[in-house]
């Protein structure tokens, strides 16, 4: 008996790209200077957060940055959510 096509999963560029799709959401929505907090926080470059906020790179956003991103950026209940779940 054939099996069923199976769907392929999706690839983790286009996963990354998902959540960085909700940061960027939240990121449009706060004052100018939010993408300096969070590279002086996470004791970065501008330029790196520039990465890990831009779904257009596959950079991924490091565990360990998350907690201090969602802190500085003042995500409100449902936007921590959305964020989280495409984490």
């Amino acid at each position: 008996m054939a099996r069923p096509p199976e769907t392929p999963a999706p690839e983790s560029a286009q996963l990354v790209a998902v959540y960085k799709a909700v940061l960027q959401k939240v990121l449009d929505k706060r004052p100018s200077g939010t993408r300096q907090r969070i590279a002086a926080v996470l004791g970065k470059n501008r330029s790196f957060v520039s990465q890990i906020t831009n779904p257009a790179y596959s950079t991924p956003i490091p565990a360990a940055h998350i907690e201090p991103i969602l802190e500085v950026c003042h995500f409100s209940p449902r936007e921590r959510e959305a964020f989280l779940e495409a984490y």
